[in-house]
């Protein structure tokens, strides 16, 4: 006979289930559906006694942030599953989805460089950065963007070497890898 207080501990098996259809309801933008899913994700690894993984929480973090808004603990989790696996380039790109939404841009293109330095054909990096859009540092560094010089040089630069933009590989007619978390 079992007793009401006792406690079902998930199979590692299910929390990793947990996790996908997580990934799955983020890719279709529905945080909220995320959010549940990886909160019992969280509570099944305390129940196992065992340390979240930096991916979970990273995740976790995305789904509460788009989902409740609450952006300021959301950026702090994100980037305390950063500090744990720095060359993970999922954090990255959680992290700066949860910055652009904040409207910290900056940081945002900080984060977007920083997941492009470790992998230059991430896909979900380069889909972000097309979103925030692209610059190029004025020619001027120690003046202004909009110095009249900057802008002046600026168009001299753009008709002799116009930018080269960098397009994800489906967008230049080639099959591109489909890169998915690894669980």
């Amino acid at each position: 006979m079992s007793s009401m207080s006792e406690v079902h501990i998930p199979t590692q098996d299910h929390l990793k289930s947990l996790l996908r259809e997580a990934v799955l309801a983020i890719q279709q933008r529905d945080f909220g559906e995320a959010y549940l899913l990886l909160g019992e994700a969280l509570d099944g690894y305390r129940l196992r006694g065992e340390k979240i993984p930096a991916l979970v929480l990273s995740y976790y973090a995305l789904a509460m942030g788009m989902h409740t808004r609450k952006f300021k603990q959301a950026i702090e989790f994100c980037q305390s599953a950063l500090a744990t696996e720095p060359a993970r380039v999922e954090h990255y790109a959680n992290l700066a989805q949860l910055y652009h939404a904040a409207g910290f841009r900056r940081k945002a293109v900080e984060a977007v460089e920083k997941g492009l330095q470790i992998d230059a054909s991430f896909s979900r990096l380069l889909q972000i950065r097309a979103t925030l859009g692209w610059r190029r540092p004025p020619v001027i560094r120690s003046l202004s963007r909009d110095h009249w010089l900057n802008v002046f040089l600026g168009r001299i630069r753009h008709a002799v070497s116009p930018p080269k933009l960098e397009l994800p590989a489906t967008a230049a007619g080639v099959r591109a890898k489909r890169k998915t978390p690894s669980f």
